[in-house]
């Protein structure tokens, strides 16, 4: 599945590989966890596990019950490209292992050049004539600020911020390290790292949600932990942010204003592109671009003074990707909205951010404190 924890019941990775099997099955654990690279890592507790060995790990339950057919549904599009990579060396040899046929489901084009057969598909379900709005890959960017004068006054402060979890007990585990940043009024910033370096932990600590273990993170020179809603953050799940069962509802309830007042939702769905019918269209039956402008139409209603965007294209397939990035350059040229986007896919983002940092290990690199000025 796309999302790998929410198929994950174990809390050990052993006790995953065999959750729900009939007593006494026999299965080889350790050869199937070594096949999909997880050698070594039975004891290990799965909440530790990054996305892409989550992802290896739903692969190997699903290896334990000798299925005839297995079908992989976007599991490549939550993790960054060495995550990538790893999955899809397990997926190419599968039907040469196992008696088992496979079907991949993806937005990528050269996961797809690599199936035995293509079927592409537009909407509704209709065959494609081509693949062209699938996704591509790219080569990372490099740590820059780009030219230009400074749009505005310093607006969120990161002073030697570090982060443990466990801090203090024998199972502590370091995230973030000596972290220094400053975002302007206007900025654009693009924090790029691969998983596991620190990178949600640095945006729920940029929106006041995590206190760091040391060091400050301040909005306008105070804790911004003590200003909830005053920077907002868009989760990388953005289903899990949706909280209520209907377009209006949702808004209104994230936005803090009456379900009655039908101007703020019409508006609130303005802003983000939506079309106003869709105001009472229930939360489950919206594509995952539509959940992502809801979220974000929840959050701009608030008036935040930041905006955070957690892995903002992950799951979304090319023409999502183009438009969520068009209406949030417009946002930012138009409203003057700080962004701050953290994310392991970074193709087409270099307009929406025109500063890139790199994260990794918890360390980030140093750039001059610039951010362009959109034209």
């Amino acid at each position: 599945m796309q999302h790998p924890e929410s198929q994950v019941l174990g809390t050990r990775v052993a006790d995953d590989v065999v959750w729900g099997l009939p007593p006494g099955t026999a299965i080889d654990v350790h050869q199937l966890l070594a096949e999909v690279g997880l050698d070594g890592l039975a004891e290990r507790d799965t909440g530790g596990l990054s996305g892409g060995e989550l992802q290896r790990l739903a692969v190997a339950a699903a290896l334990a019950r000798e299925p005839s057919l297995l079908i992989a549904d976007e599991v490549t599009s939550m993790v960054d490209q060495q995550g990538r990579d790893s999955v899809m060396s397990v997926l190419s040899g599968l039907t040469r292992r196992h008696r088992t046929s496979l079907v991949h489901i993806t937005h990528y084009n050269d996961e797809a050049d690599a199936a035995d057969r293509t079927v592409n598909l537009r909407g509704n379900g209709w065959p494609a004539a081509d693949a062209g709005d699938m996704v591509e890959t790219a080569e990372a960017p490099t740590a820059t600020a780009a030219a230009g004068r400074r749009r505005g006054a310093p607006l969120l402060e990161l002073k030697r911020v570090c982060h443990e979890y466990g801090s203090g007990t024998p199972w502590a585990k370091p995230a973030l390290s000596e972290i220094e940043l400053t975002v302007h009024e206007g900025d654009g910033v693009l924090i790029h790292g691969l998983n596991g370096s620190g990178k949600s932990t640095l945006a729920w600590i940029m929106a006041g949600l995590t206190v760091p273990t040391s060091g400050a993170c301040l909005l306008d020179g105070v804790p911004v932990s003590d200003q909830v809603g005053a920077v907002g953050l868009s989760f990388q799940a953005a289903r899990l942010q949706l909280m209520r069962s209907h377009v209006a509802l949702e808004i209104a309830s994230s936005a803090g204003f009456s379900i009655y007042d039908q101007a703020k939702v019409t508006d609130a769905l303005h802003t983000v592109g939506l079309d106003p019918t869709l105001a009472a269209r229930r939360v489950d039956e919206l594509s995952g671009g539509q959940m992502r402008r809801v979220v974000l139409a929840g959050l701009l209603a608030r008036s935040p003074r930041a905006l955070i965007l957690d892995e903002p294209l992950a799951g979304l397939d090319a023409a999502s990707q183009r438009g969520l990035l068009r209406l949030l350059v417009e946002l930012r040229r138009r409203e003057g909205l700080t962004v701050v986007v953290i994310s392991h896919d970074f193709m087409g983002l270099e307009q929406l951010c025109p500063r890139t940092l790199h994260l990794r290990d918890g360390v980030l690199a140093s750039a001059p404190t610039i951010a362009e000025d959109l034209s």
